[in-house]
């Protein structure tokens, strides 16, 4: 009995080290002659790549395209500003919409040091990094599903719902993506494996007991997107710049547990009436029942020697028709752009006027207010309440504090509670 019992326990661990093995190692594959170019193995094992230097991890590895992980522990020698590394790339030839990739990315002092994930073609974000030289960072890359999810040492980084274009090219490591890049002079690749479906990875640095989020993105859009643990629970989306970035923090903990709330960082700049095209996509990514909207400051451009109000009004009346087009089923609420102020004159004092370009905000409002009213949307004035609080304005012209983004969220959730009485 007690042999049997050693038996299973044996076949058990094997078994499961067997599940948990590596379907490619850097440290024990060599790197195929036709994959390599210029990558240089040390006698400790790392490969160097960099300049034009680089190398590819076969597309053998990849048996299962929708399931997998890849863990890379790179150490970069002191970058040079505006130079860039993709630590990984598993792309078409061309670059076209496909597959997966990480950009690391050194920019101008106090300017941007980050990683970026690439799905299907496009860069999303930018998470920070600190770029210690000779420092082993370890990022892993999770594809369950055909979706993608990135760490850095543990530290999660990204969820993205967005299904990955599979395709049969081998995954790069240093590959110059675009012609106009400027590489990392060199960076050591210390170790770098590839799982397949049976590796299960878990990060220890996962918050328990929340509910992760993640993001649905297309060509040139991303929304941020709820795990959906309640199916009777209404879908409602907040689309905005920066701004919606700052009552974002009141409004998701407000909303827990009423709706599932998704967040679409976007804004349209230029004059655009076909920009439809593009917020029809975004709106269509779930069945909304509530859509609150705002174009923000960044069509402060919009003066009247650049745009006239039939232009404002076309574009402005294309953002409302593409949300319509892409959740029928939806209710709109805009909400009125906030004001331009001015800069603080000092640190520790409160902003104290409107901004030079305010006349622009208040155009534009009136143009916007005037579509929303053809277009039976409902209309949510923050400009009055805020244009009378300019000491809770963050003093770089654009920008509020935590007590007015909270005022933001409080009008959202109360038209929400409202909307969900009826």
């Amino acid at each position: 009995m007690k042999r049997a019992l050693l038996w299973i326990l044996v076949f058990t661990v094997t078994s499961g080290l067997y599940a948990q093995a590596p379907l490619w190692d850097l440290a024990k594959e060599k790197i195929p002659d036709e994959l390599n170019h210029g990558a240089a193995r040390a006698e400790s094992g790392t490969v160097t790549v960099g300049g034009g230097n680089y190398f590819g991890v076969p597309a053998s590895a990849f048996p299962d395209q929708k399931n997998f992980t890849v863990q890379v522990t790179v150490s970069f020698t002191e970058p040079l500003e505006d130079t860039s590394l993709n630590v990984l790339l598993k792309q078409n030839k061309d670059g076209e919409d496909t597959g997966l990739g990480l950009t690391c990315i050194y920019g101008k002092p106090d300017s941007w040091r980050v990683y970026r994930p690439i799905i299907n073609g496009m860069h999303i974000g930018g998470i920070r990094m600190k770029f210690q030289p000779n420092t082993p960072y370890t990022f892993t890359v999770t594809v369950r599903n055909g979706s993608a999810s990135y760490y850095l040492d543990d530290v999660p980084g990204g969820r993205y719902l967005t299904l990955l274009l599979p395709n049969d090219e081998p995954m790069w490591v240093g590959r110059k993506l675009l012609p106009r890049e400027k590489p990392f002079a060199s960076a050591d690749i210390r170790a770098l494996r590839v799982y397949g479906p049976d590796f299960t990875y878990t990060s220890p640095k996962e918050k328990p007991g929340a509910e992760p989020r993640g993001a649905i993105a297309g060509k040139n859009w991303m929304i941020d997107a709820p795990s959906v643990v309640d199916g009777s629970r209404p879908k409602l989306l907040f689309y905005g710049d920066s701004i919606s970035g700052g009552y974002r923090q009141h409004l998701l903990p407000a909303l827990e547990g009423k709706v599932h709330a998704y967040h679409w960082t976007h804004f349209v700049g230029g004059i655009d009436p076909k920009v439809d095209a593009v917020i029809q996509q975004g709106a269509a990514v779930a069945d909304f029942k509530f859509i609150f909207f705002n174009n923000g400051l960044h069509s402060l451009s919009w003066t009247p020697e650049k745009a006239t109000d039939a232009q404002i009004a076309d574009t402005t009346r294309a953002i409302v028709r593409g949300f319509k087009s892409g959740a029928p089923q939806a209710r709109l609420f805009w909400i009125s752009t906030t004001p331009h102020t001015a800069r603080r004159s000092e640190a520790g004092k409160p902003v104290e006027a409107l901004g030079d370009k305010n006349p622009v905000v208040l155009r534009i409002n009136r143009i916007a207010e005037q579509v929303m009213k053809e277009e039976g949307v409902g209309v949510i004035d923050m400009y009055t309440p805020l244009a009378e609080r300019l000491e809770l304005a963050a003093g770089d012209e654009y920008h509020w504090s935590s007590p007015a983004y909270k005022m933001i969220s409080d009008a959202i959730v109360d038209r929400v509670d409202e909307a969900l009485k009826q």
